[in-house]
């Protein structure tokens, strides 16, 4: 699982579909363009809701692994979406951080 901190607070989603969402911001920004995404999220009493936001060349979001949830959160259908988006009509993205290894740096010493 991953938090994703954004302006407005954070969201717990799977860590696949928070990857998709940082690596689809990161075209959108290449672009300089926007568009809402809408993906399953752990809400704060440990049920699953949805969550929309807006995302392109002025988010400014973080992702972290996080231990919240009892279980990976997927939706393969919405993971596969953002990234079939990120192809189209996309600069390469930068892979550095996605997808690296349990044990890789994290941004877990900052205190939000």
């Amino acid at each position: 699982m991953k938090r994703i901190y954004h302006p407005g607070g954070s969201i717990v989603t799977g860590s696949a579909l928070a990857d998709a969402v940082m690596l689809y911001a990161e075209a959108l920004s290449n672009r300089r363009e926007t568009d809402v995404v809408d993906i399953p999220v752990i809400v704060a009493d440990g049920s699953r809701g949805r969550a929309q936001f807006l995302i392109g060349s002025s988010s400014q979001l973080v992702s972290v692994t996080s231990a919240d949830g009892e279980s990976e959160l997927t939706e393969t259908a919405t993971t596969q979406a953002l990234r079939d988006k990120v192809r189209t009509n996309a600069l390469p993205p930068s892979l550095v951080w996605a997808g690296a290894p349990m044990g890789s740096p994290q941004f877990d010493e900052f205190d939000y």
